[in-house]
C-alpha cells in the first residue's frame, strides 16, 4: 500500500504538468527535450501557427554534448512529425534561445510531404525520444 501511495504521489505530478503544456503559448518553439548524461537535447517547432489547426506539430530535433561549445550542436533528427499529445508528452521545459538554419529541416519536410503520393511520411505518436530510438520519423 505505502509502494502504491508512493508511487501515485511522485507520477500525479507529471501528469498534471503534462496536461497543462500549452505549446502555442511559447511562440518561439524551442522546447527543450529529455537529454542523456552527456547530451543535451531539444526540438525546434516549425508549423506552431498551423499546428493550432492540424493537430500535426513538424519540428527538427538537435543535440549538444555537454562539455561542448554553444556552436556545436548536431542534428539528431532533421523533420520529425509529431502529434501535439506526443509532443505535450515529451517536452520539458521552452527555450529561450537554440535556433539553428532552416535549410537541413526544410528539404527533409518537402521529402516527407512527398511520401505515400503526396500524403506525407510517418507521425510520431509517441514522445520524441521513443521515435529517435525506433527511427519512426
Amino acid at each position: 500500500m505505502k509502494v502504491v501511495l508512493l508511487l501515485t504521489t511522485i507520477l500525479l505530478p507529471l501528469d498534471v504538468s503534462c496536461s497543462e503544456i500549452d505549446l502555442s503559448a511559447h511562440s518561439i518553439g524551442i522546447w527543450s527535450i529529455a537529454g542523456t548524461a552527456h547530451q543535451l537535447r531539444w526540438v525546434i517547432i516549425h508549423n506552431l501557427t498551423a499546428a493550432k489547426d492540424t493537430g500535426i506539430y513538424h519540428l527538427e530535433v538537435i543535440a549538444k554534448d555537454r562539455s561542448a561549445p554553444a556552436w556545436k550542436i548536431e542534428r539528431l533528427v532533421k523533420h520529425m512529425a509529431i502529434t501535439k499529445t506526443a509532443l505535450t508528452a515529451s517536452v520539458v521545459k521552452p527555450l529561450t534561445k537554440g535556433a539553428v538554419y532552416p535549410e537541413s529541416f526544410d528539404y527533409a519536410f518537402i521529402t516527407w510531404k512527398e511520401q505515400n503520393a503526396g500524403a506525407g511520411g510517418t507521425i510520431c505518436e509517441t514522445t520524441v525520444t521513443d521515435c529517435i530510438k525506433n527511427g519512426s520519423y
